[in-house]
């Protein structure tokens, strides 16, 4: 799944241009065009190996049928904490 992994690489440049990273996030929603359980859970194989899914937060995985662009398969919609000395 190289739009999840591509996903992935986006969030983790949004988070370390606030001071953050993976480790910090305490939310996420993960949104995937499809409903087949062997999708949902490739997509979910790729979370976990990155790393997001560690640590102590709430992760919700949905299947949808479409996302906002057209060829636009995952989504990702994370919140996390920006610790102590990230940017003002």
């Amino acid at each position: 799944m190289r739009q999840a992994e591509q996903v992935i690489a986006n969030l983790e440049e949004q988070l370390a241009a606030v001071g953050s990273d993976l480790a910090h996030v305490v939310a996420t929603d993960v949104y995937v065009v499809s409903g087949e359980p062997a999708v949902l859970s490739a997509v979910w194989s790729v979370v976990e190996a990155s790393g997001l899914s560690a640590g102590p937060h709430s992760s919700t995985l949905i299947g949808v049928a479409c996302l906002g662009y057209t060829g636009q398969l995952v989504e990702i919609t994370a919140t996390a904490v920006v610790p102590d000395g990230g940017p003002a």
